[in-house]
């Protein structure tokens, strides 16, 4: 079991998916608390996974419409500036 500090994993991510999918296990460290553990994937495991098709073509959904607020949020921002 190797320990591995999240900084270090962004930058040599490469290195240490090939140690995970030679048989390693890499846990995952910030502050030097633990957060994470990485697993190599049981060969059962991925046979188990399915994909799902979409029920319905992503063309079809709607937009998310914004938000309509009564509230002036630039003019509350520059007040909220110039108390400070």
């Amino acid at each position: 079991m190797k320990s591995v500090s999240v900084a270090q994993l962004k930058s040599k991510l490469s290195q240490y998916l090939t140690a995970v999918k030679n048989g390693q296990e890499i846990i995952v460290t910030s502050h030097r608390h633990s957060i994470a553990r990485i697993l190599p994937i049981e060969n059962n495991a991925a046979a188990d996974l399915q994909i799902i098709p979409a029920r319905k073509p992503v063309l079809s959904l709607k937009k998310i419409k914004g938000l309509n607020l009564k509230v002036d949020l630039m003019a509350d921002l520059l007040a909220d500036r110039r108390k400070r």
